[in-house]
């Protein structure tokens, strides 16, 4: 993990799981789980979706959590929700019943809607803010610190095994914070690096900032 401080009052801890733990608030971001992008019919195809979930109900355990932000594309099908995948959100929901979980509606949810009411989740438009953070999906520009999902950044960086690998990482810019795809199988982007960033990449069960 690693602290940072983008402004005077906000505190943000970078987790090596891919996620973002604001203190202040009890509260855990995440992004672009793309949940059933495969459209499982089978128990064995649903593990990558069970091994996501698991590892947030961990990091709500960890840090003894009362909010989830899901920063866009919790989930992605094409144009209805499958049910199967539905069912598996169901009984994990049941387990967090006193945690709060907001999605920000990202370009798959705007396509599918918003997730059914039974799965209580609080859907908000990108650019909602509070206390000085604003919660969108795609970058864009905010009057306040933001974070941000959608690119699934990845960068390139030195390896015992190979020249260089692709990792995820966080982008911190003067103004805002991408995250990486929380999905372990979700394809990164590698992404074009600028003088005015900083990259906090996840690699060997460590953040390093570059």
């Amino acid at each position: 993990m690693m602290i940072i401080y983008p402004t005077a009052s906000l505190v943000l801890e970078l987790c090596v799981e891919r996620a973002i733990w604001w203190a202040q608030h009890k509260t855990i971001f995440v992004a672009d789980l793309h949940l059933g992008r495969s459209s499982p019919v089978t128990p064995q195809d649903a593990a990558p979706i069970l091994h996501s979930l698991a590892r947030i109900s961990a990091l709500v355990e960890q840090y003894s959590a009362t909010r989830v932000v899901f920063l866009g594309d919790m989930f992605h099908m094409k144009r209805n929700y499958n049910e199967y995948v539905l069912r598996i959100v169901a009984e994990w929901r049941k387990n967090l019943h006193d945690v709060q979980i907001i999605l920000v509606r990202g370009n798959h949810e705007r396509v599918l809607g918003d997730p059914p009411p039974e799965l209580h989740i609080d859907c908000v438009d990108p650019g909602y803010s509070e206390a000085g953070l604003t919660f969108l999906h795609e970058p864009r520009h905010s009057d306040h610190y933001s974070l941000c999902a959608h690119l699934h950044p990845n960068i390139l960086v030195p390896s015992t095994r190979v020249a260089a690998e692709a990792v995820p990482c966080f982008v911190l810019g003067s103004s805002y914070l991408v995250l990486p795809a929380f999905d372990d199988l979700q394809p990164g982007r590698i992404i074009r690096k600028m003088p005015d960033e900083a990259y906090a990449y996840i690699q060997n069960g460590q953040v390093v900032m570059q």
